[in-house]
Order: structure tokens, then sequence, then C-alpha cells
């Protein structure tokens, strides 16, 4: 199959690992996969095995299956000649829907339950079952690296966008100073032209707190295999990719219904909590106190996570398509 991904760059964001996840799953089965955005580059933090080209190209070339999942590109993927065009949603309030559902020759998918019945209700057509995630092959335990001492809560330090809750769980995690065993917080984040805010400005930072700027994958999975607990206060999330990979890699995962429904069970794999700063410090600050409920929950999470990964969702689709 000639399956062709469009995208408005390849930086380091959830819904470019996505296209790069899926892209490799497919060459690995013996597909031809071509990825089109406008600088025409690889990417430089994943390592990406399918073809890349200029999205001017896509306009004189072909492809069995294209899928979107933006609105940027949108105009160069209903250019491009295919049997099958997918407008992939991925995040709730896509300024590319629109466009979309008033186009009946483009088939919708989603990445997350929620978002594909309520696409389903909004369009009155079927939508693509697209939910999943996750590279368990990398993303997995690694119990030496988890010390006893001191606990240490990892964070999605993205600012430059509020619906990711960063400073929410700031103030969440402020007020447990001093009121539970001592721990750290680690936050991470990438600078780059697509991400310009340093989000270590103004940041309200409680003393035991600290960002990690940049960090390579090999990095970034460290930080996960070493850290106690993981938060995420996402709203209007289409798949929260961090909460995945905190599950999957052992940490206690203290998270909103946001991006999450199809993988976070409360009290049994994660603490559901609701948005608000009040409702997520008396849910940290369980996990933190708890010893008991804090293993129990990261002992869950790896198995938990088996069912999202990226494998599987590709054979999904391809069977869908």
């Amino acid at each position: 199959m000639r399956i062709a991904t469009f995208l408005p760059h390849v930086g380091v964001f959830g819904g470019v690992r996505r296209f790069l996840e899926l892209g490799n799953e497919w060459v690995a089965r013996g597909h031809e996969v071509t990825l089109y955005h406008p600088e025409g580059s690889a990417p430089g933090w994943l390592a990406y095995h399918g073809r890349v080209a200029p999205l001017t190209a896509a306009a004189g070339e072909e492809s069995d299956v294209a899928l979107c999942a933006d609105p940027h590109t949108y105009g160069s993927f209903r250019g491009h000649r295919s049997d099958k065009h997918v407008y992939y949603c991925v995040i709730e309030g896509d300024a590319g829907l629109e466009r979309a559902f008033a186009d009946p020759a483009v088939t919708l998918a989603a990445n997350s339950g929620a978002l594909r019945a309520r696409l389903a209700s909004r369009s009155g057509r079927a939508v693509l079952d697209g939910v999943g995630g996750i590279r368990t092959a990398v993303f997995r335990p690694n119990a030496a690296k988890r010390a006893a001492t001191p606990l240490r809560v990892l964070v999605n330090g993205r600012r430059s966008r509020p619906k990711k809750g960063t400073d929410l769980v700031l103030r969440a995690l402020a007020g447990l100073v001093g009121k539970v065993p001592p721990f750290e917080v680690v936050l991470f984040d990438s600078v780059d032209v697509h991400n310009r805010q340093d989000p270590r400005d103004g940041a309200p930072l409680p003393p035991n707190a600290r960002f990690v700027i940049g960090p390579t994958q090999d990095e970034l999975l460290a930080l996960y295999q070493s850290s106690h607990v993981f938060v995420a206060a996402e709203r209007k999330a289409g798949w929260c990719n961090t909460a995945l990979e905190g599950l999957a890699t052992g940490c206690a995962v203290v998270c909103t219904r946001s991006g999450t429904r199809d993988f976070a069970v409360h009290e049994k794999n994660a603490l559901v909590s609701w948005r608000h700063p009040f409702f997520l410090r008396r849910a940290i600050k369980r996990v933190l106190t708890d010893d008991a409920l804090r293993e129990r929950l990261s002992a869950a999470g790896p198995a938990s996570a088996e069912p999202w990964a990226w494998p599987v969702l590709a054979e999904k689709l391809l069977r869908q398509f």
C-alpha cells in the first residue's frame, strides 16, 4: 500500500510523533510511506524510516491512502491524488475539522474514544478507530533508576500551551511542600522554532523544582524511569501521550480525564482528578504519602499500556483502510 501523510512540521510534538511512529510501523510491514511537510527534511529527534518530501511534491504524486491531521496542510492533502483521504483528528477544537465535515469525500478518524464519539455525533458519519499510541518496547520500567529517595514528580513543562495545565500542577505541588515526604519536581520541554517560549520564564516553581530543556529521547525515557509520580492536568486533549508514557514506565499517574479516558482507570492504574489545584493536590498527596498505593499504581501501569502500542494501532488502521 502507498500511504501519504501530511504534517506542518516535524518538531517535537505529540501529533508529529503519531505520524512518525505509525509511518515506521507501516514501513516495517512492507508498505511505502511518504511524509510531506513544508521543508521536506527528515526529523532530527526521532528516527524515521519512510520517505520524506517537501509539501509541494504532493500535487504531482499519488497514493492509496492519504492522512492529514492539521489545517495548515489541508489544501495540499486534498490536492494530492489518492484513493482515500482520511482526516485524522488528534485534538479537540481542531481548526481543520469544519473543512473535513463539509467534504463528504473525506473519511474521518480520531485518536481517542471520546473524540471519536464526538466527531460521529457532529458529522453523522462513521469515524475510523485511530485510538492508541505508545512505544511500549521503549517506554518500560527500569527499577534500578527509580531510587527510593527523594521522591520525584515528573511534569510536562510546556507552559506555552495553557491547556497542558503545567501551572495548575505547579500550584498544586507548591501547597504540598513540608506536608509530605521530601520530593523534587522535574519538568521537561523543548524550545525550538515551533515552540519558542522558554517555559522557565516566569514559571511559578516551588523551591524543589527544576526544568530539563530539550531532552533527547533517551534522556526523556530516563526521566520517566527515575520518577515515582507523573502528573498531567490537560484539557481539550485528544490523546495524552505523556500520561500513557508515565503509565508504561511505572510511574504512579495522577491525571485529568482529558485525553486519558481510554486507558486511565481511577484507583486501578491511576488517580483521575478534577482539573483544579485543590483536587490535584489532594490526589498527589495521596500517592506521595501512601507507599502501598503508589506501588500498586506503579505495578498496574505497564500492562495497562500494552493494548495501546503503536504496532496494535498500525494494524488496526490498516484493516480499516
